[in-house]
């Protein structure tokens, strides 16, 4: 937040904050919630190993949920959208981490990745924060390679939802609605690694995103998306 900014707008933050966090958390103890793949996740950590969970923009909502009160860091936009965000998942439990996978460049990313330390697990959204859409961008691979976590591709699918008409296409399921978490296999991004070859694992985690993200939405037949 700015430091000049008056009291309205910091008390208009307050309220957006705690009733943002209050709404994902009574919405989401109606969900029938299963996550699928979690051996993955705890492969990496039997190993003392942390991760990096890769997810898209518009599918973040249930991970709010699903990965609450984890101490989790997640990258939050730099934007102003992005304080009212960090405010919500730290009332969750998780520790937002401004910076961007766009803004500022390698060097930003970098500054997060020392910031983070070890220990601690990761959370970014590729796609971030204004797309294009399902598109990673190659910030996530130089944090993997410069953290040497591996990272895993995250997506979820809901039997029934609503789509906000965003560049992101941000899903919200509705109460009671079946909700499905899916973890991927993780990716590892060697430390000495450079020109096609990131290339080659951006287009990878890109691919394994866009087929999770697909079989998250066929497990429910009857999938209703207003």
């Amino acid at each position: 937040m700015r430091k000049n900014a008056s009291m309205r707008e910091r008390t208009v933050l307050f309220l957006i904050s705690r009733l943002g966090a209050l709404f994902i958390l009574l919405v989401g103890i109606t969900w029938r919630l299963q996550i699928l793949g979690n051996e993955n996740v705890h492969g990496v950590w039997a190993r003392g190993k942390n991760v990096i969970y890769a997810f898209w923009h518009g599918r973040l909502l249930v991970l709010c949920y699903s990965h609450r009160r984890q101490n989790i860091h997640i990258m939050v936009s730099e934007h102003r959208d992005g304080e009212i965000i960090a405010r919500i998942i730290r009332l969750l439990g998780f520790v937002p981490v401004r910076g961007s996978t766009t803004r500022g460049g390698l060097k930003a990313l970098f500054q997060i990745a020392g910031r983070i330390g070890t220990g601690k697990d990761v959370a970014i959204t590729p796609d971030g924060p204004k797309g294009p859409r399902w598109r990673v961008q190659p910030g996530v691979i130089a944090l993997a390679q410069r953290t040497g976590m591996p990272i895993i591709p995250a997506a979820n699918g809901v039997s029934f939802g609503k789509i906000v008409l965003s560049w992101d296409r941000f899903v919200i399921p509705m109460p009671f609605s079946r909700v499905a978490v899916l973890l991927g296999s993780p990716i590892y991004v060697p430390r000495k690694i450079c020109g096609e070859d990131v290339e080659a694992k951006r287009v990878e985690l890109e691919k394994a995103l866009q087929e999770l993200t697909h079989k998250a939405d066929n497990l429910f037949q009857k999938t209703r998306i207003r």
